[in-house]
C-alpha cells in the first residue's frame, strides 16, 4: 500500500502583486506561443562598455533588448497593440514596461519607457533609473496609490471583477481611473523582464490579462560558451532570450520577424545606435577573451551615480532591481509555430516591409 501524504497547508499572507496576481488570473484557455534561443552578446557587451564611458551610465543587456524589441515592433506594427472589443487594435508608438523587483522579491511592479523606438538606450537607461529610483524611494505616485495603497486593501475575491472593470474603462472606453492614483496606458504595449539576477538561465512569464500586452520578454544570465565556426573552437559569452506571446494577435510569421530583427539588434547594436550616440562603428570583436572594464576612475559618471539602480546582467545587486529585458531570435531553440520563415538578417534596413 503507499503511503498517504500527510501535510498541511498553511494559508500564505497576499500582499502587494502577489495579492494582485490571485485576481489577475483564471485558469488558462487562450492561446499562447512561447519560444527561447542563444545569443551571443560579446559585441552587446563591447557597446556598454563604450556608452558607459562616454556617457556615464552603462545600459544593462535587459535595457538594449527592450531596444531591439521596439525596434523590431515598429518594422512589425502588427504586434504592437491590444485586444478590444474582439479585434486588434495598433499603437503607432512602442510603449515598453520594464519590470522591477522591489526589495528583494518583496513585491513586483514596473516602469513604462514611452516610445522606444524612437530613443536610444541611453535616455530609456535614464529614464529607467530615475523612475526606479522613486519605486524605492516611495516616491511613485501610481505604486503608492494603487498597487501598494487602495489595492493592497480590497480581498482578492473582490479584486477580480473589480480589475476587469478598470481594466474595461481603461481600454474599451478609455477612461483612465485616475482617482486610484492610475495613469494611462499602465502596462505599454509589450513587457521585458530580466531574470538573470536570480540566476536563471531560461524561464517563461505569464501573460497579464489587465495588461492587455500581447508579448511578454526575459533575458536570462550570461554564461561563457564554447562556440565552433569554421572547424575552430572559440569561448563566447551567451546568453538565453525568451518569450511568451499571444497566438491572437501574433503568429509564426510576424514572430519570425520580430525575433530575426531583435537577434540583430542584440548581436550588434552598433548599427542602431551610433549615429545617434555619436559613436563610431568598431570593427568586429575577434574572438577571445573579453577586455577588462575601465575603472570607476577611469568613466565619467554624474552626480547619481551613488544612487543608480542595478538594472543589468552581471552587475551588482540592489534593493531595487530593474528586470528588464529579453528578446528572442532564431536559433535551433526557435520560437514555436513556424518562426523559422525566412527572412531578413542583421542590421537596421530603411522601408523594409512588415507585412
Amino acid at each position: 500500500m503507499s503511503e498517504v501524504p500527510q501535510g498541511k497547508y498553511t494559508r500564505s499572507p497576499e500582499r502587494g502583486f502577489r495579492k494582485l496576481a490571485m485576481a489577475f488570473w483564471r485558469a488558462p484557455t487562450d492561446g499562447t506561443i512561447y519560444g527561447h534561443l542563444r545569443l551571443r552578446v560579446r559585441r552587446a557587451i563591447q557597446f556598454q562598455d563604450e556608452v558607459e564611458a562616454k556617457f556615464g551610465i552603462r545600459p544593462s543587456l535587459g535595457m538594449l533588448i527592450g531596444r531591439g524589441v521596439a525596434v523590431a515592433l515598429t518594422e512589425t506594427p502588427e504586434g504592437n497593440g491590444k485586444i478590444m472589443w474582439g479585434q486588434a487594435y495598433l499603437k503607432d508608438t512602442v510603449d515598453v514596461y520594464y519590470q522591477v523587483d522591489l526589495g528583494d522579491g518583496a513585491d513586483l511592479s514596473g516602469v513604462v519607457v514611452p516610445d522606444v523606438g524612437r530613443k536610444t538606450v541611453v535616455e530609456v537607461a535614464e529614464i529607467l533609473r530615475g523612475r526606479a529610483k522613486k519605486l524605492k524611494k516611495g516616491d511613485d505616485v501610481q505604486y503608492e496609490k494603487t498597487q501598494k495603497g487602495c489595492l493592497s486593501r480590497i480581498p482578492s475575491w473582490v479584486l477580480r471583477p473589480l480589475l476587469g472593470f478598470l481594466t474595461f474603462f481603461e481600454y474599451n472606453l478609455g477612461l483612465t481611473p485616475s482617482f486610484l492614483g492610475a495613469q494611462p496606458e499602465p502596462f505599454g504595449t509589450v513587457m521585458v523582464t530580466n531574470v538573470s539576477m536570480f540566476g536563471i538561465d531560461v524561464a517563461y512569464a505569464p501573460l497579464i490579462p489587465v495588461a492587455r500586452v500581447p508579448f511578454i520578454a526575459l533575458v536570462g544570465r550570461v554564461e561563457d560558451e564554447v562556440i565552433v565556426e569554421d572547424g575552430q573552437m572559440h569561448v563566447e559569452p551567451c546568453m538565453n532570450g525568451s518569450a511568451t506571446f499571444d497566438h491572437r494577435l501574433l503568429d509564426g510569421n510576424k514572430i519570425g520577424r520580430i525575433v530575426r530583427r531583435v537577434k540583430a539588434y542584440m548581436e550588434d547594436p552598433y548599427p542602431y545606435e551610433a549615429e545617434a550616440l555619436g559613436l563610431e562603428i568598431p570593427p568586429p570583436t575577434p574572438p577571445g577573451p573579453l577586455p577588462a572594464r575601465a575603472s570607476a576612475a577611469e568613466s565619467p559618471k554624474d552626480d547619481s551615480s551613488e544612487e543608480e539602480v542595478q538594472s543589468g546582467v552581471g552587475e551588482a545587486e540592489s534593493s531595487v532591481e530593474v528586470q528588464d529585458g529579453v528578446s528572442p531570435s532564431e536559433s535551433a531553440d526557435e520560437v514555436q509555430d513556424g518562426v523559422g520563415d525566412e527572412g531578413d538578417s542583421d542590421g537596421p534596413k530603411g522601408g523594409e516591409e512588415s507585412a
